[in-house]
């Protein structure tokens, strides 16, 4: 946005409480406030402090976040993922009247079994109130217009982007031997367990690394030890975006087994990189992977997915060239085109610059 001559304004929860309320990153202005408010689960849990904590900041946060968007005066207001921030964004649009898109990512809308019913009625509020609503996949906003389908006029879904060019460049990352790859963060949704169970079924004749961290680092390290394959299994800890590059670029399968998947960026950063994949048809994933070079298998199978790795290795040995065409699909995902989408949703053609 910022190359394209826009004015960016991040507003965030200031959580941890250590981060500066107010800084510059990469050019952009960061403002943190406390979006704190008192909740009934509060007084269950006997938690006072928090009660006080919210009966306190809430007309302190929404004073400064009114005083933001007078003075800003934007073109659009982007809630990018309905969290903490969304009462105050309600109320907020009561008092001034702002072009308001919300766009939703995952747990926004994955987690709303698990929220109170004040989480579900500002959920459904905020798209009803919404000039326009986004989804990273056509798997999540159908998700999300099941709760709230009067929404679905103004709704689209815009894939989360990447910068493809880092992939195509990167330098396969250096492994004595042969590998497969699993990237991400290591918790339960992410079905790193049922990769490791896979892989001792399979015992193929290359490495397996984990790069990520999580809290089920150490739980997987015990499984992997369990199943007598820690030697040919690596856990690499969280690598920064150059390393994953690499690592993608290095893999002879990429491999992603979780439980669910809002939209999939590792299965579409493996597409930049010309690399086969294997992974479930876990939620937004199905759509990253439709018509690439790929092997799609139900979550929680591991006879599946040893299977699928099993067949893509063999394709890879009759025909190296095994996954090439997925640089052509991972057009679809570039950070220009994300950019574009977004802008003709905050009705970019009717201004020349705006914020």
């Amino acid at each position: 946005l910022l190359r394209q001559g826009w004015d960016v304004t991040v507003l965030t929860q200031r959580y941890p409480r250590t981060l500066p309320s107010a800084e510059t990153l990469e050019g952009v202005p960061v403002r943190r406030l406390l979006f704190l408010f008192p909740r009934l689960s509060q007084l269950q849990q006997g938690r006072a402090d928090l009660i006080l904590a919210g009966l306190l900041y809430f007309p302190f946060t929404l004073e400064q976040l009114l005083w933001l968007i007078a003075r800003a005066k934007p073109t659009v207001v982007n809630l990018h993922f309905v969290g903490a921030p969304t009462l105050f964004v309600l109320v907020a649009r009561r008092l001034i009247r702002f072009r308001l898109i919300v766009s939703l990512h995952g747990d926004d809308v994955a987690g709303l079994p698990r929220g109170s019913w004040l989480d579900r009625w500002l959920f459904r509020a905020v798209l009803r109130r919404a000039d326009a609503v986004t989804a990273c996949s056509r798997h999540l906003l159908a998700q999300a217009l099941a709760v709230a389908p009067e929404a679905r006029a103004k709704s689209t879904a815009i894939p989360n982007g990447i910068e493809i060019g880092s992939f195509v460049a990167a330098t396969p990352f250096k492994w004595p031997r042969p590998y497969l790859l699993g990237l991400g963060r290591l918790v339960r949704i992410k079905g790193f367990d049922v990769l490791l169970t896979a892989y001792a079924t399979l015992r193929p004749a290359a490495d397996l690394l984990i790069a990520g961290d999580g809290n089920e680092r150490q739980s997987l390290a015990r499984q992997a030890t369990q199943l007598e394959i820690n030697g040919p299994v690596s856990f690499l800890g969280g690598v920064d975006h150059a390393t994953a590059a690499s690592l993608i670029a290095g893999a002879r399968l990429v491999i992603i087994p979780s439980r669910h998947e809002s939209f999939g960026l590792v299965a579409a950063e493996a597409l930049a990189a010309g690399v086969p994949v294997v992974g479930t048809c876990a939620g937004g994933l199905s759509d990253v992977l439709d018509g690439a070079d790929a092997w799609i298998v139900p979550p929680d199978d591991p006879a599946a997915l040893a299977e699928a790795v099993s067949a893509a290795l063999a394709r890879l040995d009759h025909d190296p060239t095994f996954g090439a065409r997925n640089r052509e699909l991972a057009s679809r995902f570039s950070a220009a085109k994300m950019v574009d989408e977004y802008l003709a949703t905050y009705g970019r053609a009717a201004i020349a610059k705006g914020s």
